[in-house]
């Protein structure tokens, strides 16, 4: 209301005395005074600011009237002004001294303002407390039975609210930092999502606790709920970084570009890593409770060493266990050969691994065969090597270069033959007094065990035309017998 007087009063000052053109001056603060003083007929010459004033309040004393038309208010529009001020000048001074100033007076302003409310709040603290202190009722049932039930309620319906808040704020924080498209992890993957269970339980628990302790001061004594509100603190925390590192390892292995080796790898060490947090965790609990675990640890030692003694081939299967697990050398399905053991992987255990052999019968190996095998893994084999040895009759000798040459070209022939890991070979590899052996070998590219027995079995038989064609016989290892 006095903003809209002292408008339409300017106006009207306006109206009654047209504005005299001003010489403009260096200081806003002294172009703001000459027009308001052109605004008031009654005012003093214009001599009297025909110079830049030395400060305010030699501005206000050069303008009568003024102080209650133009700068009513403490200055307002010399505050608006002084904004648009020259840089460089006396007005930025004034400006940086006169914002110290209302600092220094807001943080005053705001000690003494913290001051009595710390002084409200001690007598209203004061004051409850003589009033539950003179009412049995409030003391005894009133206020811890109210007090769980605003615990629990804040911590199953408006903790939950906060932190989905606090992930949604984190989530838009990261975004606009990194000023790029970043994934959005749900709520449940989360932190946050991680930390919702573990506090929700630990307020409640801890709010039942002592409530039990007011109902049933005998029966839950007082001098141990502290422990247990440390063993619940320390079960907490290893719950949650359980939640956690699971949502972490379960965003990695469900992303794309994650190899199956990858994947495995992982799971075994979200496997180790659960089983050191359980072990932390009885740890903490056990100390947080009162337990002394360093003398349990030293006493477990000992005992360990014994145990280890005598149980030394279960723990080194279960030690190749795990570091099957971890490196990975074969998995389910593959098709293994470790001396002379042969099979297809059904099962890998801790101690032993269950193997599936040519017979098809289920055979148990221990885990520390293969830590002192050599280990094949033919289905991670890309190619697959053919060689095969064909006896012809040693009266062929001379036609045995022809021969070889013809087999080597019928290799290079087939479809499945690689030719870039190794060409085909067919040579002379042994020679009796009745029969020379030919030596017939070559790559195939990544098949089936069936296909590859296929392949071999059609080398064999063009192999056999080819000695025909060219008038030769099939010799026989056997002395003094060749086929006819």
């Amino acid at each position: 209301m006095a903003r809209a007087f002292r408008f339409q009063l300017l106006k009207s000052l306006a109206a009654a005395s047209p504005l005299t053109p001003l010489r403009p001056y260096r200081s806003i603060h002294t172009r703001g005074a000459v027009r308001c003083a052109s605004l008031l007929p009654w005012s003093s010459s214009l001599s009297s600011v025909a110079h830049p004033p030395r400060s305010r309040n030699d501005l206000f004393a050069r303008l009568p009237y003024a102080g209650s038309l133009c700068f009513g208010r403490s200055g307002a529009v010399l505050r608006s002004y002084s904004s648009e001020a020259a840089p460089g000048g006396e007005d930025d001074k004034w400006n940086i001294s006169e914002w110290i100033d209302s600092s220094k007076e807001a943080a005053k302003s705001l000690a003494d303002v913290m001051g009595k409310a710390k002084e409200q709040f001690y007598e209203v603290a004061s004051h409850s407390q003589q009033l539950i202190d003179s009412s049995p009722f409030l003391s005894d049932v009133a206020v811890p039975v109210g007090g769980t039930g605003i615990a629990t309620a804040v911590a199953w319906f408006i903790m939950p609210r906060i932190l989905r808040r606090l992930h949604h704020f984190s989530f838009r924080g990261r975004a606009s930092l990194l000023s790029m498209k970043v994934e959005e992890i749900p709520y449940e993957k989360s932190l946050w999502g991680a930390l919702e269970d573990p506090v929700r339980y630990l307020v409640t628990f801890a709010a039942f606790t002592q409530l039990a302790v007011k109902i049933a001061p005998t029966t839950f004594a007082s001098e141990h709920v502290f422990q247990v509100w440390r063993g619940a603190f320390a079960v907490s925390i290893v719950w949650f970084l359980y939640r956690w590192k699971s949502n972490v390892f379960d965003r990695i292995i469900a992303s794309e570009g994650i190899t199956i080796l990858d994947r495995d790898r992982l799971r075994v060490f979200d496997r180790l890593s659960s089983a050191a947090l359980l072990v932390l965790g009885l740890m903490g609990t056990a100390e947080a409770c009162g337990v002394a675990v360093q003398s349990i640890l030293t006493i477990g030692g000992i005992g360990g060493v014994a145990t280890a003694f005598a149980a030394r081939d279960i723990l080194g299967n279960v030690l190749t266990g795990l570091s099957m697990q971890f490196w990975n050398p074969f998995s389910i399905g593959d098709s293994i050969k470790a001396g002379s053991i042969e099979g297809r992987v059904m099962e890998i255990g801790l101690t032993t691994t269950s193997l599936l052999n040519p017979e098809k019968f289920l055979v148990l190996v221990p885990n520390s065969l293969f830590s002192s095998q050599v280990i094949v893994n033919k289905s991670r084999a890309h190619l697959s090597a053919i060689m095969t040895k064909v006896p012809v009759r040693a009266n062929d000798i001379e036609k045995v270069p022809n021969i070889s040459e013809d087999i080597k070209s019928m290799l290079k022939s087939l479809p499945k033959v690689d030719l870039e890991a190794d060409l085909p070979y067919c040579f002379l590899s042994q020679i009796e007094d009745s029969y020379a052996e030919l030596t017939i070998g070559c790559t195939v590219k990544d098949v089936r065990k069936h296909e590859l027995y296929s392949i071999k079995q059609d080398i064999l038989l063009q192999s056999v035309q080819i000695i025909k064609r060219h008038g030769a016989d099939l010799g026989s290892t056997r002395e003094g017998c060749n086929y006819p």
